[in-house]
């Protein structure tokens, strides 16, 4: 399969089909980038997010101290690199590489995408990323993916949201 326009947005349309949780997703895209940027946002949100991405880590996740929660992902917003965002939200129990990259996306979905192995694999049988994802990525598998994610979607003129989603459709079963 050759990646397009055309089928990143068909695509798009599929994962739409696919996905049970579709409206509360977008719209949790719509009013979360803004709830975080003016420190709205509540613990509530940050299990939306957590259950989203894996209700596996939804556990680990409830551990963590609501106050550093607050503290952490705000310190993680603040900042400019996304190896520090990364880093910083990993602190907190629950929150790996993946799930960081999740809540970053509801921070600002026009900057940031979903690491997620079945996106991976469609770019890396695409030759848009060297080697299969580890089982365990890292901030620097995050950068690689990330890059080529941007690439790809100015490429094909798509949004990055659009992107992550056709690609999440493309690569299959879980």
């Amino acid at each position: 399969m050759t990646l397009s326009q055309q089928l990143l947005e068909e695509q798009e349309v599929a994962y739409e089909a696919e996905e049970d949780q579709y409206a509360e997703e977008i719209d949790r895209l719509e009013s979360l980038p803004s709830s975080f940027a003016d420190g709205s946002w509540s613990i509530e949100d940050m299990e939306w997010i957590v259950r989203w991405k894996s209700s596996r880590s939804i556990g680990y996740f409830e551990r963590n101290d609501p106050v550093e929660v607050q503290e952490k992902v705000s310190k993680a917003i603040e900042m400019n690199s996304v190896i520090e965002k990364v880093d910083i939200l990993t602190e907190l129990d629950g929150v790996q590489v993946r799930m960081a990259s999740a809540i970053l996306l509801f921070v600002n979905p026009d900057r940031f995408t979903v690491l997620d192995w079945r996106a991976w694999d469609v770019l890396h049988e695409n030759g848009y990323l060297p080697d299969e994802m580890p089982d365990d990525p890292t901030v620097e598998d995050y950068l690689l993916y990330l890059g080529a994610c941007w690439a790809i979607a100015n490429e094909y003129e798509v949004s990055l949201r659009t992107l992550d989603m056709a690609l999440w459709a493309l690569g299959g079963e879980d």
